[in-house]
Parts: C-alpha cells; sequence; structure tokens
C-alpha cells in the first residue's frame, strides 16, 4: 500500500511505495565488487608523492608517521565554482572512512567543521554545501577517500526550503520543527537507530532514499560549523558507526551525505537544526522523480531502521 509522506523540517513530500521493491531486478545497491585498491596510487593527485599535480595546499592536520599528515585540504582542480575544496581524508588510497581508527575519524570530522567554518565566514558566501561521494554511481571521480565543500554566493533550494519551513513553523508554534521531530522519535523510538548523549541516529518519517540516516545534535542548533570541540569526538564515532551499519546491512552501498543546516544568514535561528544526511544509492530515480520534483522510496523507513539497528556497529 503506497502512503504519502511529509518532512515537517522542509515540506518535501515523498511516496512510500514498498511493492515496488518487490519489482523484478536487483535493488541490493552493491555494485560489482571492483578490484581491491592499493595503498599507494602514484596516479592519484591525492596520493602522497603527487603533489605536484595538486594547485596547492590550503590546510592539514599533521599525523605521527609518514607522509606527515592525516587530513589534507586542497583547491578542487576542476571547481564547480571559484570556492569549490576538497577534503582528502586518508593519505592511503585504500583507506575506508567507515574502518578509520578514532583518531583519524576525529581528525576528519575537525577538518569537516573548521573549514566550513571558514567558508561561512569568508566575505561574500552566503551558503556552503559539505558532501562525501562514495562508490560507483554516487557521482564520485576518485576512489581516494575525499569530501568537498563547495561556497556559493547565494543560498540554494534546499536550504532555502528548510529557512522557510523552520520559520513558517516557529511562527506558528514557537518551536524549531526538527526539535519537534526529534522529541517525537525519541519517544517513539521505532525509526531510531542508534542514541548517544548528545546525538541521535534516526530513519526520517519521510526518508527520500531506502536506508537513508539522519545524525542529528540533540541539542538545538542551526549548523555543524558551529559544534564545539567537546562534541567532535562523540560525532565522529557515531558517523563511523552509522556508515559502518550501513555498509553491513545493505552490502557496501554507494551512498552520498550531505551536512543539512542554515546559511550564512540564519546562523543562529532558532528555527534550523543542523543533521547529518546519509543516502545510499540502493534505487534510481527515474521519469516521475524529474517530472513531479518529489522522490518514490520503495522501502518503510521503519522496517529500514530496524534493519540497521540489527546490522551492528562493526565494519564489514
Amino acid at each position: 500500500m503506497s502512503e504519502l509522506r511529509r518532512d515537517i523540517t522542509s515540506g518535501q513530500a515523498v511516496i512510500l511505495a514498498p511493492r515496488r521493491g518487490a519489482r523484478p531486478f536487483d535493488l541490493s545497491g552493491a555494485d560489482p565488487r571492483p578490484a581491491p585498491l592499493p595503498p599507494l596510487d602514484p596516479h592519484c593527485p591525492f596520493c602522497p608523492g603527487s603533489e605536484a599535480q595538486l594547485p596547492g595546499v590550503i590546510a592539514e592536520i599533521a599525523g605521527p608517521e609518514p607522509p606527515g599528515w592525516r587530513v589534507r585540504v586542497v583547491p578542487n582542480r576542476f571547481a564547480a565554482v571559484d570556492a569549490h575544496e576538497v577534503i582528502v581524508e586518508s593519505p592511503r588510497h585504500d583507506a575506508r572512512l567507515a574502518r578509520f581508527e578514532e583518531a583519524q575519524v576525529e581528525a576528519v570530522v575537525q577538518t569537516y567543521r573548521d573549514r566550513l567554518r571558514a567558508m561561512l565566514d569568508r566575505p561574500g558566501t552566503e551558503a556552503a554545501v559539505l558532501f562525501r561521494n562514495h562508490g560507483p554511481g554516487s557521482g564520485a571521480s576518485l576512489r581516494h577517500p575525499h569530501a568537498q565543500l563547495i561556497g556559493l554566493d547565494f543560498t540554494p533550494p534546499f536550504v532555502k526550503a528548510l529557512v522557510e519551513a523552520g520559520a513558517a513553523r516557529h511562527d506558528a508554534d514557537g518551536r524549531c520543527p526538527t526539535c519537534e521531530m526529534l522529541a517525537a522519535e525519541l519517544a517513539d523510538g521505532v525509526r531510531v537507530v542508534e542514541t548517544t548523549s548528545g546525538f541521535v541516529a534516526l530513519v526520517p518519517f519521510a526518508a527520500e532514499h531506502p536506508g537513508e540516516v539522519w545524525i542529528l545534535p540533540r541539542g538545538h542548533a542551526a549548523s555543524f560549523a558551529d559544534l564545539e570541540d567537546g562534541g567532535l569526538p562523540e560525532f565522529a564515532a557515531l558517523m563511523r558507526r552509522t556508515l559502518a551499519r550501513i555498509s553491513r546491512a545493505y552490502g557496501d552501498p554507494a551512498y552520498n551525505f550531505v551536512f543539512d543546516g542554515a546559511d550564512r544568514a540564519h546562523r543562529d535561528a532558532a528555527f534550523v537544526h543542523w543533521r547529518l544526511r546519509i543516502a545510499p544509492r540502493l534505487a534510481e530515480p527515474g521519469g516521475f522523480e524529474l517530472g513531479a520534483g518529489m522522490a518514490i522510496n520503495p522501502s518503510r523507513p521503519e522496517e529500514d531502521a530496524a534493519r540497521l539497528r540489527q546490522a551492528g556497529e562493526d565494519a564489514p
């Protein structure tokens, strides 16, 4: 039975159609296994020793072993806009974020936060999008682990939708819609994947993608850029565990993730609440999605949450 659900944080609607998951083709999301990667690829611009292929280095976090860095930030040689950075998450070509050791994933998350903060503070930047593409079908052009950050001189449509939907809800009842949603989800528990003292991982009520997970701070905060140092290790550990759950539950699918949050003008807003939104690529959108501007999800969020809870926290 199909069902129409609406995300109160953005106003976007999605059709849940679990029967479509029984269509006669594989929706596992697992691509044919590529050949194992080497720890170092001399042709990869992000690998140590290939610095001549880089336009420069913006920032680094030092590491205790050669090549001397854990995380490196470089300009994108093929930038979509002028303010386009690449966050190289490890010196190792074959590293996987879901398997990073504690110190490495904390360095990555610190770099995410610091570069997003710097981008939003940059004169002329109105909004910034921090995202990661993993695996075939995700849009990734290089397999070396990396994320990207783009600064914009305007507020993009989805960020504007979050701001407008949040403001409308706040004007009506004085509450942040995400805080309201989060309280209801914690009370119900059926779509909650994991909780920590400061964060919650859950499958959203109106998930657009099978296996979609949001990680949100329990306390209200409008931008990931303003996460305090004390929250970084806890968030980093939960992010790694959640990615490992997705990998176990769905056979190491391609995925995209993005940090949703306020634009520059609303970083202190009481009605915008940041989140990390992880979208496994388990089903391809078709003509309806293009024409209607809304998603069809061939799974049920409640069942996806149960599957992810059962998957445990260890990477495969």
